[in-house]
């Protein structure tokens, strides 16, 4: 097998196999495969199966330290091992399914923490919602969760405290033009044009 490397960084190389993408490595690794070059060399089945295995290993250190920081969906993940580990599709859906099999990413806790801190800042359901979907949230938790943490007092608080922060904006302008502009601005962020022309009557 024709083994291909690229410098990724100092220390590390993405490594092509019959010119496809298996993933990266650490250029100490890669010397155990080649007697003078890193660049391009031929290893056996044996060897390249080895290889496999040590890109796995490297990848999955990587995803386990992505992790570390903060809670992440499978979709964050999975791009994560595609666009910065450029690791092989089948070796993704392998790793993703062993962090979710340990519990290391559970999408239902995701979209819980999600919604929490979503709430503290002051986002409107709207906002929630399509925030989820392009995080390729299910359904289902979207739908069940959202109306568990999002009481109608949380909703009217969130409403408030964006009108407070909008009319702090627009204090210097007219009545007529404030309203219109206070509308215009949370009903983009996602809030009910009825719901805010209601508060601004009260």
């Amino acid at each position: 097998m024709i083994v291909k490397t690229r410098k990724r960084t100092k220390t590390t190389s993405l490594v092509t196999v019959h010119n496809k993408m298996w993933g990266i490595l650490p250029n100490k690794v890669l010397y155990f495969y080649s007697d003078n070059s890193i660049t391009e060399f031929e290893i056996s089945e044996e060897d390249s199966r080895k290889m496999l295995d040590e890109i796995k290993e490297f990848s999955w250190n990587k995803l386990l330290n992505y992790l570390s920081y903060r809670e992440r969906s499978q979709d964050e993940c999975r791009n994560y091992l595609r666009q910065k580990a450029y690791l092989k599709e089948n070796l993704q859906v392998e790793l993703i399914d062993k962090a979710i099999s340990l519990n290391y990413i559970n999408d239902k806790r995701f979209t819980e923490l999600y919604i929490d801190d979503m709430i503290k800042k002051g986002r409107s359901k709207n906002e929630m919602v399509s925030k989820l979907r392009n995080k390729k949230i299910a359904n289902k938790f979207i739908e069940d969760i959202i109306p568990q943490k999002l009481t109608p007092k949380t909703m009217e608080n969130i409403l408030n405290l964006n009108l407070a922060k909008v009319q702090k904006r627009y204090a210097n302008l007219s009545k007529k033009k404030k309203k219109e502009k206070i509308l215009n601005y949370l009903t983009r962020k996602g809030f009910s044009y009825w719901e805010v022309k209601q508060k601004l009557q009260d």
